[in-house]
């Protein structure tokens, strides 16, 4: 007798379904297209586009016939032409701008404009933007005299999007032209996935589309089949089905005579056939009873196999979040019993593996922070030379101050590198894990400047000019002051003994804007420039373009370690010859609020 497995009698049934929904899904697909009408098509698409055409028809008369009586009850010279201008602008909210034009003795004269500063000022236009489209696309005045209303896409790249009505008063010989948001066309037009409606003026181009580029460029779609029979039909409405490069479409067109438009209705083929739908609706509720089926069958005779890899799956998550040395029930004795067996095995073996990394990784871990805290420590007195030159220095002003507010800022910044100093050493204790950082609001200016105060005696000994340009109006950063100017002076003072040697020694210190939401500093100076085989490594631990003796190249790690935390950019740009300028990037938005961390003192092993 032939033993067939679980899984041969789940493929086999599966199988038998599936290749039953496929012949019965095939028979109902023939059926259902095979009753279709494109006749039915057809009419959905007319009706769709007469709807369009006579929806934009009334908007267009109803706005020509204001603009009709704007030229005919008022005299050009009759004072209260601004109020009236005014009242026709608060009736119709796309409204923009506004010209008459009158025909005297065969030449057209502008006799008078309004524009709606307001209008155009909250789309970030100007009068002066609409002059330009007028000058770009303009005014077919006899044509507008002789037709009585047109419609003009005066759009301008790359981003100017204007529509302008015109309506003739032949009483009058007066020509009334408004231009008008987009708006105004582009509510009745759009693409949806069985639709396409555009418009398009009476040379074939885009006057109104979905696609906002096609507007601005005047796309010239004259050559698709169906703009053509719109332009050159001698009937207001038609449709006609052809071949794009997307496949077959159906369209329909309706002409507005007067307006001297046309509405394009497109729909692809596949996509609109009612046929296509029911099959669709029918399919989904005739997969959903198969898809049932097979559910239910699936877990009727898998659920043997299904329940234990299901309790090996869960114990391999526990692993895998590195609970080690968990094990699974082995409950039977066939292939997934093996399996378990092997995984507990694996388990037990990952767990005494385990615990013998960590007791290699806590010996390895104890000898490098043995060591980097060596390495620190002979640097320490390179990162708290400067606040205590600082200390030193204003020391001696404040013995030589002669008023007590003097001396009381002279305190101050004592203070404040007493407490830099304290913080460095402080870095050194939690080098294993730093402290949280107090953040506040800061004006970046304040923090430079007061960076600058700490250290302009010793700019001054080392015969360096400092040269500062801080922009104004600077949006307020979050941060710790104190770290931030621990970075500020870092760099100031290796720009300072990078200067050493040369011929002038400006330092220059700039603040700007970084649009959208950041604040730039420039630490710029006129040293020897770095080596390119350096400055790619500058801001690595232990690497440093200094003498030897004269740095651990501890500095720039550490500043850049404190502006990411501030979620800036700490960079550097330089050539050899042309000096360093040192670029910090920091953000405006509100820093992400850290975790807590466990109270207490950190312990330095």
């Amino acid at each position: 007798m032939i033993r067939t497995t679980l899984r041969t009698q789940l493929v086999l049934l599966l199988s038998a379904m599936l290749v039953l929904a496929m012949g019965t899904f095939l028979w109902l697909a023939t059926r259902v297209i095979s009753a279709d009408k494109l006749a039915s098509v057809y009419d959905v698409n007319a009706l769709l586009a007469g709807a369009v055409s006579a929806q934009v028809e009334a908007g267009l008369d109803a706005l020509a016939d204001k603009l009709r009586y704007f030229g005919t009850e008022h005299a050009l010279t009759e004072p209260g032409l601004e109020r009236k201008s005014r009242a026709l602008f608060d009736a119709d909210d796309d409204l923009l701008a506004l010209e008459v034009w009158r025909e005297e003795a065969g030449t057209w004269k502008r006799r008078f404009t309004f524009t709606d500063d307001a209008r155009l000022a909250a789309l970030n236009l100007s009068a002066a933007d609409i002059e330009k489209a007028r000058a770009a696309t303009p005014v077919p005045l006899a044509a507008v005299l002789a037709q009585g209303i047109l419609v003009q896409n005066a759009s301008q790249p790359p981003d100017l999007a204007l529509v302008r009505l015109s309506a003739a008063v032949p009483r009058e010989g007066l020509v009334v032209t408004a231009e008008l948001r987009p708006e105004r066309l582009l509510s009745v037009v759009g693409a949806s996935g069985l639709y396409r409606v555009f418009l398009v003026d009476g040379d074939g181009r885009v006057l109104a589309h979905a696609q906002p580029e096609k507007v601005l460029s005047h796309e010239d779609v004259s050559s698709n089949p169906v703009v053509r029979d719109a332009l050159d039909a001698k009937v207001a409405r038609g449709t006609r089905e052809y071949t794009a490069e997307g496949g077959d479409v159906v369209a329909s067109w309706a002409r507005l005579e007067r307006a001297g438009i046309s509405v394009v209705v497109e729909a692809p083929r596949r996509e609109v056939f009612r046929a296509v739908k029911e099959l669709s609706q029918k399919s989904a509720l005739f997969a959903a009873a198969v898809l049932s089926l097979a559910v239910i069958a699936a877990v009727f005779f898998a659920r043997r196999v299904v329940a234990p890899l299901r309790t090996l799956q869960a114990t391999m998550d526990r692993v895998s979040r590195g609970e080690l040395g968990v094990e699974v029930p082995v409950g039977t004795r066939d292939e997934v019993g093996a399996v378990a067996e092997a995984f507990n095995l694996m388990s037990r073996e990952l767990q005494r593996r385990s615990d013998e990394l960590d007791v290699r990784n806590a010996q390895l871990v104890q000898s490098e922070k043995l060591s980097a805290i060596g390495e620190l420590s002979a640097g320490l007195a390179h990162e708290v030379k400067n606040p205590m030159v600082g200390i030193v220095g204003f020391s001696q002003l404040g013995l030589e101050s002669t008023s007590m507010d003097e001396a009381k800022e002279y305190f101050r910044l004592i203070d404040s590198d007493a407490q830099r100093a304290n913080g460095i050493l402080q870095r050194l204790l939690d080098f294993a894990r730093p402290p949280d950082v107090e953040r506040e609001h800061l004006d970046l200016n304040e923090v430079v400047d007061a960076s600058l105060k700490l250290c302009a005696h010793q700019m001054q000994l080392a015969g360096v000019k400092v040269h500062t340009s801080l922009a104004q109006g600077l949006p307020g950063i979050e941060g710790n002051s104190n770290q931030l100017r621990q970075v500020l002076l870092n760099l100031m003072m290796n720009a300072a003994q990078a200067m050493e040697s040369s011929t002038e020694r400006k330092l220059t210190v700039e603040t700007l804007a970084d649009p959208p939401d950041g604040v730039v500093v420039l630490v710029k100076d006129t040293g020897p420039g770095i080596a390119p085989e350096v400055r790619d490594r500058l801001f690595q631990p232990f690497v440093t373009s200094k003498p030897r003796g004269k740095g651990t190249g501890l500095g720039l790690s550490v500043s850049r370690s404190i502006i990411q935390e501030h979620e800036g950019e700490l960079s550097v740009l330089s050539e050899p010859g042309f000096g360093a300028t040192f670029v910090i990037r920091l953000t405006t938005r509100p820093l992400p609020k850290k975790p807590s961390r466990p109270s207490g003192p950190v312990p330095i092993v």
